[in-house]
């Protein structure tokens, strides 16, 4: 589910992008704080964006000073750091990527499964934290990646259907970003657009290995080339899905009138999520060339 939200740095003020990467640290320092150093370490930049969500909504207090890290001892870098206000992304991080673990040993093979076993170790004091703090959000989560499972078993048809339980995960997470009832509101089907990005972007990723494997991807049915799959068609139908999302996540964004942080979240939402998905058909046009 993750690796998908990412600026575009090339369009990034240098201001815009050290705060960017300053948000990244400080979010990995508030996990580390709360939820240990095991499960910091395997959180990527996407709780990035939805920790400037948070802290935009709530206003807490947030300051970018230089530290010191374990991978930077001999020179300060630049960190945002906030008291508590990242707090309610910090315990869905912990949520999701626990549920994550359960899902990779479920469909992983043998050596994926393995690593992600001993992971599940490390990950789960984490989760009971935080399971511990939101108990209603963290059953949601659960009861949504069994309905996950249960729509792969029987090998769901339409890429709608099949992304609804993320959907569902990130539309109740990013609801939960404000108190005021309108965003709330607004938020709600932002969360619910931007998982079905990753989904897609996820799905189209995978589409050649799952093909191999004959794993589940609702991508691939009905585009076969004889004994093999029509890449071109499942990108031309990937796309126009994609750019349909993306629209109607941009129209939910301008609602929430951002005010805080908005350069970066701006780039993020405008330019990097349609940007990253372009680099995943560059990377496969290559390969087919090859």
């Amino acid at each position: 589910m993750f690796g998908y939200i990412k600026p575009f740095e090339a369009h990034m003020r240098m201001c815009d992008y050290e705060t960017y990467t300053s948000a990244c640290r400080g979010f990995r320092k508030a996990m580390k704080k709360n939820y240990g150093l095991s499960l910091r370490m395997s959180i990527c930049g996407d709780f990035a964006l939805l920790g400037l969500l948070e802290l935009s909504l709530n206003g807490a207090e947030a300051d970018i000073v230089n530290i010191r890290s374990f991978t930077h001892f001999f020179k300060k870098i630049p960190c945002l750091i906030t008291v508590n206000g990242m707090d309610f992304t910090c315990a869905s991080a912990a949520i999701l990527v626990y549920n994550n673990i359960l899902d990779d040993i479920e469909d992983s093979r043998f050596l994926k499964k393995h690593a992600a076993k001993r992971m599940l170790k490390r990950s789960y004091k984490a989760y009971m934290k935080a399971a511990e703090k939101y108990p209603d959000l963290a059953e949601y989560v659960s009861e949504q990646m069994e309905n996950q499972k249960k729509l792969e078993k029987e090998n769901c048809k339409t890429v709608d259907r099949a992304s609804e339980p993320a959907s569902n995960i990130l539309s109740e997470i990013a609801s939960r970003l404000s108190t005021d009832p309108e965003k709330k509101r607004i938020l709600r089907r932002f969360g619910f657009l931007l998982a079905r990005y990753i989904y897609i972007a996820d799905a189209f990723d995978d589409v050649e290995e799952d093909f191999r494997r004959r794993g589940f991807n609702p991508l691939i049915r009905g585009n076969y080339v004889i004994n093999d799959i029509d890449l071109p068609a499942i990108q031309k139908k990937t796309e126009d899905s994609v750019n349909f999302t993306l629209g109607a996540l941009a129209d939910c964004y301008v609602q929430l009138d951002i005010e805080r942080f908005k350069p970066v979240i701006d780039n993020i939402v405008y330019l990097g999520l349609k940007n990253g998905f372009y680099d995943l058909i560059k990377e496969k046009e290559e390969m087919n060339e090859e």
